[in-house]
């Protein structure tokens, strides 16, 4: 579970299934990593976050999940926004890559389609949160409880 400081929780709803999960800021600044092949996508989930009422202190970006591993294991962001399909090593398998490294890093996903079965795989391998539309994203870090 995410906490920052204060153990202020937010609420946080998946876009696809409406359930309220309970989210909290990691610190007064973010360190975030998008990970997508998607130039775009990443291009979409960063403007949604520098318009989250969240204090950001830097973005990264990686194009891959190999290049993800790097940039986490170098620069350790405090967390991980991930697409779920991706040439070579998608997002799942990304998170359970650091979590057989007992890496206990904040990580996310924005889906471009949300099923039971993908919230369920995601949430059982350590994910924090799971949305199916990157405007959600604002959502997620700023309604307070």
């Amino acid at each position: 579970m995410l906490k920052n400081q204060a153990n202020m929780p937010i609420k946080v709803y998946s876009s696809a299934a409406r359930s309220e999960h309970k989210v909290y800021i990691l610190s007064a600044k973010m360190k975030i990593l998008i990970v997508d092949d998607s130039q775009a996508m990443r291009k979409i989930i960063k403007w949604n976050l520098q318009h989250a009422e969240i204090t950001i202190d830097k973005i990264l970006e990686a194009s891959c999940s190999q290049d993800a591993l790097q940039i986490i294991e170098s620069k350790q962001p405090d967390l991980v926004i991930s697409d779920w399909n991706m040439p070579e090593m998608g997002g799942l398998q990304l998170l359970k890559a650091l979590r057989d490294a007992h890496n206990e890093i904040k990580f996310g996903f924005v889906v471009t389609q949300m099923s039971a079965n993908t919230q369920s795989l995601a949430l059982g391998a350590g994910a924090d949160f799971i949305i199916s539309n990157p405007s959600s994203l604002d959502s997620y870090f700023s309604q307070s409880m």
